[in-house]
């Protein structure tokens, strides 16, 4: 029997359990927990590709969220897995579960009256084979979860991959995490508008072998152009770390301003914000592990930052300096009436709307007084 949160599973052999996503599901829960006294009713739930119903099982345990959840696999033994773990936990009275193909079972559910509020998509590898069917059987104003385990794609490791599953160009540097999170938010998005709905990014986050992107989903057509407007490229100089957000293709140039080197591009990729302020204040207020607890701290001071961050051992590398205190750097950033904060996507990583030019001149001023 494993212990994880308040529910109490049981693993058969050949069934998925990764302990390693506690954290993920850690935070699921603090998430449908702030929808929940957002939306202030209960909610119909999906958890397509369920293994050992886990997640969907804490979701009904650790909050008053769910009205009914519906949890699936098609994998057999999986699926009876799910009956016994919703038995063992008592929940036979608001947790169903089926047997079925992930995409199958969406499709079922894609018209009015049988849609779902939230829908949680982990798969394992990439999530875009299930985005148009979850987007069909989600409701208006619903909300999606989905999770992305081929990183290598993301990140800009397997390029071509990525271009494949994703239509983008990712960039392997010291933000590529960022990135990759970007390009699955706007790959999303993007599918969301062919079919007329728009998809608003509200939470985030990339840790350990996966990254997880939420989702609140419109039914209209007006919102759709306006959060298109918001995907675009990132123009990045190896040479100088010099980088540029771009919104029309036709006006990157391909050398940098800064220092006149020949330039790296990622896209098409999400600009925007990527965090609803009110969603992360209420999951702060929920009951959670300490690791969650502190991923959702540092994801706090990227709120309204702007993409992308800059890294002290990148500077430290190109500057050939010592690395200055972290939090040094961000409080003479703000003293010069720049935003700056800490990301959670890496431990040494600033966000600011400052000039890598403003960063050199206070990182060097910082780190002589380091030396």
């Amino acid at each position: 029997m494993i212990e994880e949160g308040k529910a109490k599973i049981i693993v058969r052999e050949g069934v998925f359990y990764n302990p390693e996503a506690k954290l993920s599901r850690d935070i699921g829960v603090a998430f449908l927990d702030s929808i929940f006294k957002k939306m202030n009713r209960k909610l119909r739930i999906c958890e397509p590709l369920s293994a050992t119903g886990v997640r969907g099982i804490r979701y009904v345990l650790e909050t008053e969220a769910v009205e009914k959840i519906l949890l699936n696999d098609k994998l057999k033994v999986a699926y009876e897995n799910i009956l016994e773990n919703i038995k063992i936990n008592g929940l036979e009275n608001i947790a169903e579960a089926e047997n079925k193909d992930a995409n199958l079972l969406l499709e079922e559910h894609a018209y009015k009256g049988k849609r779902f509020d939230f829908i949680d998509v982990d798969p394992f590898g990439s999530p875009i084979y299930y985005i148009q069917p979850a987007l069909r059987s989600l409701a208006h104003k619903g909300y999606l979860a989905i999770a992305a385990t081929d990183t290598a794609a993301l990140y800009g490791v397997a390029r071509r991959a990525c271009l494949r599953r994703y239509f983008a160009h990712p960039l392997k540097n010291e933000f590529s995490k960022e990135i990759g999170v970007r390009i699955l938010i706007a790959a999303c998005i993007r599918i969301a508008s062919a079919n007329e709905l728009a998809l608003e990014p509200v939470f985030a986050h990339a840790t350990k072998h996966y990254l997880r992107v939420y989702f609140r989903m419109y039914v209209s057509v007006s919102k759709v152009d306006p959060i298109l407007a918001k995907i675009g490229y990132v123009e990045y100089c190896q040479n100088c770390l010099w980088r540029k957000n771009i919104f029309d293709f036709k006006e990157i140039n391909k050398i940098c301003e800064n220092c006149g080197e020949k330039t790296q591009i990622a896209g098409p990729l999400w600009l925007g914000e990527i965090y609803d302020k009110e969603i992360v204040e209420n999951m702060k207020n929920k009951e959670i592990s300490f690791e969650a607890r502190e991923l959702i701290e540092f994801i706090e001071q990227e709120i309204e930052k702007p993409p992308f961050f800059y890294t002290l051992d990148s500077l430290a590398s190109k500057l050939k300096t010592n690395e200055p205190k972290i939090g040094d750097v961000i409080v003479k950033l703000k003293e010069m009436g720049f935003l700056a904060g800490r990301t959670h996507f890496y431990s040494k990583g600033i966000k600011t709307n400052a000039q890598i030019s403003d960063l050199i001149k206070i990182f060097k001023e910082l780190s002589n007084k380091v030396a």
